[in-house]
């Protein structure tokens, strides 16, 4: 007789389960329940319709690549003069696609920065120090903010934090009423 390995033996028993299945053993799931039902309103749609109702622009982009040409027509509708920026990553992108901007310590109006996270229920936007320019944040006169929606939340997920690959960092958290003085406010969230 022939000599049947462990290996053999196993996938004689899984072509035996694929032709022969047992019954599931297990009660079907279900949908209905309140367990597995989403909530009506999202954190996203709800911070998103809370910026909105402050009087601040919104719009959502499919990737950077459609956030940059949001905002190359933007810049030219609105007519918001040299772009600034501070961040490495923006500068990159910009800098990869031929894009003109200034440095932020040399602001004249438009600032584009990206946030950690932005809280629903206080309506805060959380920005880290060593990430953005925090100084320029505050003399710029038209913010154009760059997120993902997955990083919007509420004060109960702490997430974010572990997200961060930064050990120091200050955040600072600025509610909605600070941006209120600036002449205007965008906030594109990639989906």
């Amino acid at each position: 007789m022939f000599d049947i390995t462990p290996k053999e033996q196993t996938i004689k028993q899984i072509r035996k389960g694929l032709v022969q299945p047992l019954p599931n053993q297990y009660p079907l799931l279900n949908f209905e329940s309140d367990i597995f039902k989403k909530a009506l309103v999202l954190p996203d749609e709800d911070f998103v319709s809370e910026w909105v109702k402050n009087g601040f622009y919104f719009n959502s982009c499919g990737n950077s690549y459609d956030f940059l040409s949001q905002i190359m027509q933007l810049k030219t509708e609105k007519n918001l003069g040299n772009i600034a920026l501070g961040e490495k990553k923006l500068i990159e992108l910009f800098n990869d696609n031929g894009i003109e901007h200034i440095p932020a310590e040399k602001i004249e109006n438009t600032l584009i920065v990206s946030c950690l996270k932005m809280e629903s229920s206080s309506m805060t936007i959380c920005f880290s120090s060593e990430v953005q320019p925090i100084k320029a944040i505050a003399a710029a006169k038209n913010l154009i903010i760059y997120a993902k929606n997955n990083v919007v939340g509420t004060p109960s997920t702490k997430s974010f934090i572990s997200d961060l690959n930064v050990k120091n960092d200050f955040r600072i958290q600025l509610t909605v009423d600070y941006f209120k003085r600036m002449k205007s406010v965008y906030l594109f969230m990639e989906l």
